[in-house]
């Protein structure tokens, strides 16, 4: 799930290009570097989404908390995400690895804290607007329903272990 939501909201921009003019602005295509992963890189808060696919949708409903972590590697063109899901009241930790194309330039909004600013809320609500999405089709998490915290730490130690054995 976590790979098909980043991927979703990395190729979320180029939909954009066919919509109406006043949608037009409201984010431009910028092409990936490596720059942009440094960016992406440290923990980054899964705040909510809304999908036109219904099971998609349904799936995201599932999620009462989330969180992931994002880890380039540039000289293979891969960005490591870690994830953590609390989903009916467990945690579910998943590793993927997402390829990245820098000839297709995408872009996305996502938030580095549990919380986002009305400002940051309303841009995502014009881009789902734009797009044919209805804000009632919005699904939101609760950082307040997180239980992943634990394996969270424990997986800070061990890499903290691995780093100091190396």
């Amino acid at each position: 799930m976590a790979l098909l939501w980043a991927l979703t909201v990395l190729s979320l921009l180029p939909l954009l290009d066919a919509q109406s003019p006043e949608c037009a602005n409201l984010m431009t295509v910028a092409p990936i570097t490596n720059a942009t992963l440094d960016w992406l890189t440290g923990k980054w808060f899964y705040i909510g989404s809304a999908f036109r696919n219904p099971e998609y949708n349904e799936s995201a409903r599932m999620i009462q908390a989330a969180f992931f972590y994002f880890e380039p590697r540039h000289a293979e063109d891969k960005l490591i995400v870690r994830d953590y899901q609390t989903i009916a009241d467990k945690c579910i930790y998943n590793r993927s690895t997402i390829n990245i194309y820098r000839q297709n330039g995408t872009m996305s909004k996502i938030a580095d804290k549990p919380e986002v600013t009305q400002e940051q809320k309303k841009e995502f609500l014009d881009v789902i607007k734009c797009i044919g999405i209805q804000e009632s089709e919005i699904t939101y998490s609760d950082e307040k329903k997180d239980v992943c915290g634990p394996l969270e730490k424990q997986h800070q130690e061990e890499r903290k272990k691995e780093t100091e054995a190396s």
